[in-house]
C-alpha cells in the first residue's frame, strides 16, 4: 500500500513538473519568433530607406545631366543661331555676343520623386580663349530633397570665319543699305530696314515716312546718333524696334558680276518679226540683233547647251516675244530694250541666266513689260545701266521670287513719273545709289550701297530668297561637329 502511494505521489509530481516545463517553452518561442520578426522587421525598414536614398541618389545624377546636356544644347543652338544672324569682324567680337547670350545659369524643374522635388543647375564659365577658340566649362548639380550630386563638362568651341553674308540674310529686309539711306514725303517701307552705316544721321527720316518693321543700323553704331528726326517722336515713324546690328553685313561678290563677255557679232544676220507675222525659232545663234515689233510674235526656244548672242534685243509696238529657257540655256544681249506696250516673257524651268550691258525701259508704256513665268527663277544681270521711267511694270503680278536682279552699274532710278510702276523682284545693286519717287512700289527686297525713297514710293517685303532653296549653291554657313567638341564630361 505505502509503495503505491509512493508510486502515486511520484507522478503526480512529474505531471505537475511537465506543464511547467511546457508553458515555459511556449513563452520562450515566442520570445525567439518575436525577436525575429522585430529583427525581420528592422532590416526591412531599413533596406526600404537605404533603396529610397540609392533611389534618390540616383535620381540626383540624372537631374544633374539632364541639367549639364541641357546646357551644352543650348550652347550648340546659339552657336548656329549666331551663324544664321550674320558674320562677325573676329573671333573676339563672336565669342564676346555668345557669352553674352549663355551665362546666365539654367535652372530645371524637373518634377518629384518619392514626394521629393527634383531639380537642376547649370552654370557656365569662361576657361582658356585661343586666337580662334574658346573653352566653357559646365557645372550642374542635381537636387533630389537634401541629396546633391554635380557633373562638370568642359566644352571647345572653335571660330570659323565666313567672308560674306548669305544673299537670303540680306534679303530677308525690305531695304538694306550699306551705307546711308534718306526716307522723306510719304514713303512706306512695309517690312525691316537695315544699314551698316554707324554715321551721324546715317538713317534720315523726313516729312512723314513710315517704317513698319524694325530699324537696324551698323554693328557697333549709336540709334541716337544713326537715326534722325527732324520732328516729332520715333514711335511715329518706326512701328517696329530699333536695334544695333550683331555684326558687320558683308556684301557677297557674285560670280561673274563686273566681268561678264559679250561677243562681237557685227555682221551677224538679225532675227526679226513684225507686222501681225509669227516666228519660232530654236535653239541658240548669233544675231546683230533680235527684233519683235509692231504686232508681231517671236518665240524663242532655248534647250539643253543653247546660247543666244546679240548687240540689241528690241520688243517695241505691241510686239510680243516668248522666251522659253531649260537645261542650262543662256542669253548674251549687250542691249535689251522695251519700247511702247511691248511684252517679254521668260519661261523657265530652273535657274536661267540672261546678260545684259544695258537694260533700257524709258520709251515703254503701262503694262507688265518684263514677267517670268514657269517653276524656276530668272536671273538677271546688268553690267552698265539699268534706265526706266513712265509706267512699265516688271514682273507685275509674278512671284518676287521669281526675278532677281544683280546690277553691277551706280544708279538706279524707280521714278514714279505720271503712273504707279511696279517691280516685284529681288534687287542686288551693291555699287548703285537706288531712288525710289512718285507712286513707284517694289514687291520684294532692296539691297544697294545708298537707298533713297521719297513722294508716295513704297517697298512691300516679300520673301526673294530663302535658306532652303539658296542661289548659285550657297549656303548659310555653320561650324561644323569638329568645331563644337565635349572635351571632358563627368562626376565631380
Amino acid at each position: 500500500m505505502r509503495y503505491k502511494n509512493a508510486l502515486s505521489n511520484v507522478h503526480n509530481c512529474i505531471s505537475a513538473n511537465s506543464r511547467g516545463s511546457v508553458l515555459l517553452l511556449a513563452v520562450l518561442a515566442l520570445m525567439v519568433v518575436f525577436t525575429l520578426g522585430t529583427g525581420l522587421l528592422a532590416v526591412a525598414t531599413s533596406n526600404y530607406v537605404m533603396d529610397q536614398a540609392e533611389h534618390d541618389y540616383q535620381a540626383a545624377f540624372y537631374a544633374a545631366e539632364a541639367g549639364l546636356r541641357y546646357k551644352i544644347e543650348v550652347m550648340r543652338a546659339e552657336m548656329d543661331r549666331l551663324y544664321l544672324e550674320g558674320s562677325y569682324i573676329n573671333a573676339s567680337a563672336f565669342f564676346n555676343t555668345f557669352w553674352e547670350r549663355i551665362k546666365n545659369d539654367e535652372i530645371l524643374n524637373l518634377g518629384t520623386v518619392n514626394d521629393k522635388s527634383v531639380s537642376a543647375v547649370a552654370t557656365v564659365n569662361k576657361g582658356t580663349l585661343g586666337d580662334d577658340f574658346c573653352e566653357y566649362k559646365i557645372h550642374s548639380e542635381g537636387r533630389v530633397g537634401r541629396i546633391r550630386r554635380t557633373l562638370e563638362g568642359i566644352v571647345r568651341m572653335k571660330y570659323v570665319s565666313r567672308t560674306s553674308t548669305p544673299l537670303s540674310d540680306l534679303f530677308s529686309y525690305a531695304i538694306f543699305a550699306d551705307g546711308k539711306v534718306e526716307m522723306s514725303g510719304s514713303s512706306q517701307v512695309y517690312g525691316n530696314a537695315g544699314t551698316n552705316t554707324t554715321v551721324h544721321k546715317g538713317f534720315y527720316l523726313s516729312g512723314h515716312p513710315i517704317i513698319h518693321g524694325d530699324v537696324v543700323i551698323g554693328h557697333n553704331g549709336d540709334i541716337r546718333q544713326v537715326i534722325h528726326i527732324p520732328w516729332g517722336s520715333m514711335d511715329n515713324f518706326i512701328k517696329g524696334e530699333s536695334r544695333v546690328n550683331d555684326s558687320l553685313v558683308k556684301f557677297p561678290v557674285i560670280e561673274p558680276m563686273g566681268n561678264i563677255s559679250f561677243p562681237d557679232v557685227k555682221g551677224k544676220p538679225s532675227l526679226e518679226v513684225q507686222g501681225v507675222d509669227v516666228i519660232n525659232h530654236n535653239g541658240g545663234g548669233q544675231f546683230s540683233k533680235v527684233v519683235a515689233t509692231a504686232s508681231g510674235k517671236l518665240n524663242l526656244n532655248l534647250g539643253d547647251g543653247d546660247r543666244l548672242y546679240t548687240d540689241e534685243f528690241k520688243v517695241n509696238g505691241a510686239g510680243k516675244a516668248n522666251v522659253y529657257m531649260s537645261g542650262d540655256a543662256e542669253i548674251y544681249a549687250r542691249k535689251l530694250i522695251l519700247d511702247g506696250s511691248g511684252e517679254l516673257i521668260f519661261h523657265v524651268d530652273g535657274d536661267k541666266r540672261v546678260y545684259l550691258e544695258t537694260l533700257d525701259l524709258t520709251g515703254a508704256s503701262s503694262g507688265n513689260i518684263i514677267s517670268v513665268e514657269g517653276e524656276g527663277r530668272l536671273l538677271l544681270f546688268i553690267e552698265k545701266e539699268l534706265k526706266r521711267g513712265g509706267s512699265a511694270n516688271i514682273n507685275l503680278n509674278g512671284n518676287p521670287s521669281k526675278l532677281i536682279v544683280f546690277f553691277n552699274g551706280d544708279k538706279v532710278d524707280f521714278s514714279g513719273g505720271g503712273g504707279s510702276p511696279c517691280f516685284t523682284g529681288g534687287l542686288y545693286a551693291p555699287r548703285a545709289t537706288v531712288s525710289l519717287s512718285g507712286s513707284a512700289t517694289v514687291k520684294g527686297s532692296i539691297v544697294a550701297s545708298t537707298i533713297s525713297m521719297e513722294g508716295g514710293a513704297s517697298v512691300y517685303f516679300e520673301e526673294v530668297v530663302d535658306e532652303d532653296d539658296p542661289l548659285f549653291g550657297e549656303q548659310n554657313q555653320r561650324i561644323g561637329p569638329e568645331s563644337f567638341v565635349i572635351i571632358s564630361y563627368g562626376e565631380k
